[in-house]
């Protein structure tokens, strides 16, 4: 049985985007190891060069911040999802405005 283009072997599996659990493990222990050495990377931080300084945050908030929405990568079910609940917020917002009218 061939695989069909762009469609998962396992229908059940995770999801597209879902990190994996090393992904997770690797985010957690760098943010502690982080935390307990603040001390010692403010220091060292300080001493080095802008141009070092902007590559080393570069490099650290790949591993901390979430990847960016692809909207490529969505499903139909997904985008229907964020188009309700941005038609919900900007209808909350228009009957705020007008309330305080």
């Amino acid at each position: 049985m061939a695989f069909k283009k762009g469609q998962s072997g396992n229908p059940a599996g995770k999801r597209r985007g879902t990190r994996s659990r090393t992904t997770i493990q690797l985010q957690k222990a760098l943010l502690r190891l982080l935390d307990e050495h603040m001390d010692k990377l403010s220091e060292d931080f300080g001493v080095m060069k802008p141009k070092e300084r902007a590559t080393l945050l570069i490099n650290l908030a790949k591993h901390v911040t979430p990847p960016a929405l692809n909207p490529e990568r969505l499903t139909e079910e997904q985008m229907e999802q964020i188009i309700s609940y941005l038609e919900k917020k900007r209808k909350d917002e228009q009957s705020t405005t007008k309330g305080q009218n």
